[in-house]
Order: structure tokens, then C-alpha cells, then sequence
């Protein structure tokens, strides 16, 4: 995971601990690597505006305009896609495209991950910018446990 940073902020909604919390993985450094690269020759601009037509299509009718250039076609407006992915969520809820005003009550209900990626309509350039982990507080039980603390086999007297 070279030039990735993962950064933890408190805050009053999302203190950091260990039930609770709030994490957040900036890719600015991947993508600045990766731009040198196409600036450089390296990469393509067909390596690079490679986004698939169902991320444009939600850039166009879901996303949230930001005053950026983009970054190979210096178009104007650059778009802002958000992700939610929870084990909690029911499945046609997994994975789908929020609004910001929506996600907020949202993450702060389940445990999930918010996925943000820019998206430039003209070009098709996209980019992971960044990734917020968000636990509700509630601890969970480690994998594979099923709550029980009996040990199994002959007991020792």
C-alpha cells in the first residue's frame, strides 16, 4: 500500500477507541503519483480515464459537483461519488450510491465504510480519493466466535 496515509481524527460524533470511532484512508498521494506518471508518459490517458460507464452514470445523475479541474482534460467540475459498504446492510442496500444528507444518520447507525471517488464526465478520469471508516460504538464479536465461553472436550475437575 505505498503512498497511502491512514489518519485518525477524534471528533465529538466519532471519538477513536477501540469500540468506537471513526478512521480515514487519504489516497492524495496515489493519486499524485499516479498523474506524475501520466505526466511523465508512464501511463496512458487510456490507463487513467478508465471509469466504467454505471460510475460515470452515477457521477452524472448522484454525484456533488466540486469547483475542480479535472486533472487530464482540465473540464471544469469535477464530481464526487459516494459509497456505502456494510456487512450490516441488507443486500440491494450494499454498495449503492447516497446522497451526503442521507449517509450521515446512516453511519452513524452501523458499522461501514464510505467510499468517496472523483469523477470527471468528459474524460472518464477516476480516482478513489478517500475512505472513512465508521463504527456505531457497539463492539463486535471477533470472527468465528458465536458468543459462547465454554471450552469444548472433558472438562478438568
Amino acid at each position: 500500500m505505498d503512498n497511502v496515509r491512514t489518519l485518525r481524527k477524534p471528533s465529538a460524533t466519532h471519538p477513536v477507541g477501540r469500540a468506537g470511532g471513526a478512521g480515514r484512508v487519504d489516497y492524495s498521494l496515489a493519486r499524485k503519483a499516479t498523474l506524475r506518471a501520466f505526466h511523465e508518459g508512464r501511463l496512458s490517458r487510456f490507463d487513467i480515464c478508465d471509469a466504467h460507464p454505471d460510475l460515470v452514470r452515477a457521477a452524472k445523475f448522484c454525484g456533488t459537483k466540486t469547483p475542480d479541474a479535472c486533472p487530464i482534460c482540465d473540464q471544469a467540475g469535477l464530481v464526487l461519488v459516494a459509497y456505502v459498504f456494510s456487512d450490516e446492510f441488507p443486500k440491494n442496500d450494499n454498495g449503492r450510491v447516497w446522497d451526503q444528507p442521507d449517509v450521515g444518520p446512516l453511519l452513524a447507525m452501523h458499522e461501514a465504510r464510505l467510499y468517496t471517488v472523483e469523477v470527471c464526465i468528459g474524460c472518464s478520469w477516476n480516482h478513489l480519493r478517500s475512505q472513512l471508516m465508521f463504527s456505531n460504538g457497539r463492539s463486535r464479536p471477533a470472527q468465528g466466535s458465536r458468543g459462547s465461553t465454554k471450552r469444548r472436550g472433558r472438562a478438568s475437575t
